[in-house]
């Protein structure tokens, strides 16, 4: 891949809110979005205790601190090799009372526990500690032979310990002193969660890993990215040292304020909410998300058919899976899907389809492909991680975004205007709602606006202004 088709990284950094968008050619491929009033519970260890084993279902419910107790399945609570042993059932293992350390692997879903295990790992960019699983295991993606003994041989003196490690891909080229140092890092996280579960006595986190954007970053690998380009100073900074490996990746933005408006990200963004999706030929997408499951209409348009239908079908639907398959990363759609493709009466058409869907999905998560039902439907699923896009920002009674999404987009509309009036005071009307959420809910992000601007900005609370209306006046 030639240096100017990879990917680029846009990090916006707003009082409340952080946005990761990556790029191909301009287009929104991937994006991650972090609110200082979300929790994110994905990797984090905890002390749990067991709240009740449930045998019919070979699974406990565990507290871990948090509003609804995790799901502890039966093979998730134990360590065992499955080519030479077989998992215990549940009650052999845990009674209600045990205390016992485990992981988030699946973050809650509304009226959903978080899903856990006992398998602990701690990622750095280039490992992975794996608790009580010895051994040092290399990626089968690393083919070269070289490359394999070269890696081993750094990590040699870990063979034997208590812990393992999963050497990644991305490991390639990383000096021996950088994956030793990030060794003996991990290797000393672990030793802090040991130490911290010998003294605390009531469920509670012992480690909470990087929120999203790090995470992402990560896991990202050099090679495959072109440039990290970041809107704040101090963000930036703290990305670069956190992930030496990537540090001459980042730049500064020249326009510190309208980072995604310059690159047309807020447009591709905003598109996520909406119910249709275009597609380059003229057609689109119609996504609805409903509780059971989520529905996918394809819709030609007015594109023109030509003679040959089910060549026309065929084009349409190979246009249609790609971009289904963005669709699905970027809003998070999980569970249940259904997809209905134009008609195609061909066997070998519609298993074309299907591959390509299936190809497109790659590196979207953990997906299964059914297949095509009597109906002509495309049937599969995608496992949750979390709310979908529009199920976190958008408001539940109404197709419309939550009063804290509108608390931070006029916050980002503030910080334009100072941007476009410099020493300029300005005054913010804004509806009851929207005050309340600031005054509430977000007190700390209003006040990280007016620390980053001084006292230019004053708000006001007006009955003029209904719901989650509001106004911006250059006095």
């Amino acid at each position: 891949m030639n240096e100017a088709s990879r990917p680029e990284v846009f990090i916006n950094h707003a009082p409340g809110e952080t946005r990761l968008a990556v790029t191909a050619t301009g287009r929104l491929v991937d994006l991650v979005i972090a609110r200082d009033t979300e929790t994110n519970l994905l990797g984090n260890i905890y002390l749990g205790r067991v709240q009740k084993v449930i045998a019919g279902l070979n699974a406990a419910f565990v507290e871990i601190g948090q509003a609804d107790a995790g799901f502890l399945a039966g093979n998730d609570g134990q360590i065992f090799n499955p080519d030479t042993e077989k998992p215990k059932p549940i009650k052999a293992l845990y009674k209600e009372g045990d205390l016992v350390v485990v992981q988030v692997t699946r973050e809650p879903s509304p009226g959903k526990g978080a899903k856990l295990t006992t398998r602990l790992d701690l990622a750095g960019s280039n490992l992975v500690l794996t608790a009580f699983r010895p051994g040092v295991s290399i990626s089968r993606s690393i083919t070269d032979a070289g490359a394999r003994d070269h890696l081993q041989a750094a990590l040699a003196e870990n063979e034997s310990g208590e812990h393992g490690l999963i050497v990644r891909t991305k490991a390639q080229g990383v000096s021996e002193e950088r994956l030793r140092q990030e060794a003996d890092a991990l290797f000393d996280q672990i030793a802090a969660i040991e130490a911290l579960q010998k003294t605390q006595k009531t469920p509670g986190c012992l480690h909470e890993v990087a929120g999203p954007i790090l995470r992402y970053l990560m896991g990202a690998e050099r090679a495959s990215l072109q440039r990290i380009v970041v809107d704040n100073r101090v963000l930036l900074k703290k990305l670069a040292d956190t992930v030496p490996e990537l540090e001459d990746l980042f730049e500064l933005a020249e326009d510190l304020v309208a980072l995604f408006e310059t690159y047309d990200l807020d447009h591709q963004v905003d598109a996520l909410f909406q119910a249709q999706a275009a597609l380059p030929s003229g057609g689109s997408l119609i996504i609805e998300e409903t509780a059971a499951l989520v529905a996918i209409d394809v819709d030609s348009g007015a594109h023109q058919r030509d003679s040959d239908p089910e060549a026309f079908a065929v084009a349409v639907n190979q246009e249609a899976a790609s971009e289904i398959a963005r669709q699905v990363a970027l809003r998070n759609l999980s569970g249940q899907i259904v997809i209905d493709f134009l008609p195609m009466k061909r066997k070998g058409s519609r298993e074309k389809i299907q591959e390509t869907l299936s190809a497109a999905l790659s590196g979207s998560g953990k997906c299964n492909i059914f297949g095509f039902s009597r109906l002509g439907l495309l049937e599969m699923t995608r496992q949750r991680n979390g709310e979908s896009l529009t199920a976190r920002f958008l408001s539940k009674s109404a197709a419309a975004k939550t009063a804290p999404s509108i608390a931070i987009e006029m916050i980002r509309a503030v910080l334009r205007e100072l941007d476009r009036n410099p020493g300029k005071m300005l005054t913010v009307e804004c509806g009851p709602i929207i005050y309340a959420v600031l005054a509430d809910e977000m007190p700390g992000n209003w006040q990280d606006l007016l620390e980053r601007t001084g006292p230019i900005v004053v708000l006001e609370q007006t009955q003029t202004l209904s719901g989650t209306q509001f106004d911006i006046r250059v006095n």
